[in-house]
């Protein structure tokens, strides 16, 4: 009887182990750069404040300190080009108005040395969100995406410090 009880456990949890594998869910770890990454320059033409804040503390909290100076032989140059959106209706009102949208955002990025090569990169990060409640009135539509965007650039900085884990040179 006691034996029962245990496998009717284990089979939920190993179902539900193979389910958030199957998706691709992973664990993530503490973000590792590589040593020539500990220490860079930024070149930010984002567009977003809240983006290139966002980055600037998760850059910070993955250990990278961040130098105000010209890239230099043993100082490299993070550059981040302006962000892309791109908007894809998900669903409509009986009135053809549109109730919800899935915006992509992606950041392209470089790490480059002081003569402005590509020493990694291009690289492209990006995320999706959905933007429910399309069809509300102006105001509430751009606060409720302003705060949506704001989720969306801390989403968007971390992926791009956890792709850094990935740098070859």
């Amino acid at each position: 009887m006691i034996l029962q009880a245990r496998t009717l456990w284990f089979i939920p949890v190993l179902l539900l182990t193979l389910l958030l594998s199957a998706c691709g869910f992973q664990l993530r770890g503490q973000t590792q750069v590589p040593p020539q990454l500990q220490s860079l320059t930024l070149l930010l033409g984002t567009g977003s404040q809240d983006f290139d804040r966002d980055l600037r503390i998760a850059l910070a909290q993955a250990g990278i300190r961040i130098v105000d100076s010209q890239p230099s032989a043993e100082l490299h140059q993070l550059k981040v080009n302006p962000l892309e959106l791109d908007d894809t209706v998900m669903a409509r009102a009986s009135d053809n108005d549109i109730t919800q949208v899935e915006r992509r955002i992606k950041a392209t990025y470089f790490i480059r040395d002081e003569e402005g090569k590509a020493l990694w990169g291009p690289r492209t990060v990006s995320i999706s969100i959905m933007l429910n409640n399309q069809d509300a009135e102006q105001s509430l539509r751009s606060a409720y995406n302003a705060e949506q965007m704001q989720r969306a650039s801390h989403q968007l900085a971390d992926e791009l410090v956890y792709d850094l884990n990935y740098a070859t040179f």
